[in-house]
């Protein structure tokens, strides 16, 4: 999906983008401006601020749950870009985010073995 159509920037480049920055020993917050700069891209019209917001919201939780970023890392990422977003249209695009169910080991009937479940 495309996020920036004056810099041509998609979902991928955003979360390529975020596994080299979270990965940075001293990660800064990745903003839309930290990110596009990562990118050697600068925003033009800065209509795309609120959708990269909330993008760079759902990508982080993307790489925790994968296991690509420190889960922990990214945490503290998403609570300071909510944070930062409070009382901006990107809050209400993060708010309305699809929500990604999470699954937790739970033991299977009868096997001892942990199968998944729900959450």
């Amino acid at each position: 999906m495309i996020v920036c159509s004056c810099a041509i920037i998609t979902d991928q480049d955003i979360e390529e983008a975020l596994i080299e920055i979270m990965s940075l020993p001293d990660a800064p917050l990745p903003t839309p401006g930290v990110v596009y700069q990562h990118l050697s891209k600068k925003m033009v019209c800065c209509g795309c601020a609120p959708l990269a917001v909330s993008t760079i919201y759902e990508k982080i939780d993307q790489l925790a749950e994968k296991g690509v970023v420190c889960p922990y890392a990214c945490a503290c990422a998403q609570g300071r870009l909510l944070k930062c977003a409070s009382d901006t249209p990107a809050q209400k695009l993060i708010e309305h985010a699809p929500i990604v169910r999470r699954r937790r080991r739970t033991p299977a009937a009868g096997s001892g073995k942990p199968a998944l479940a729900p959450v």
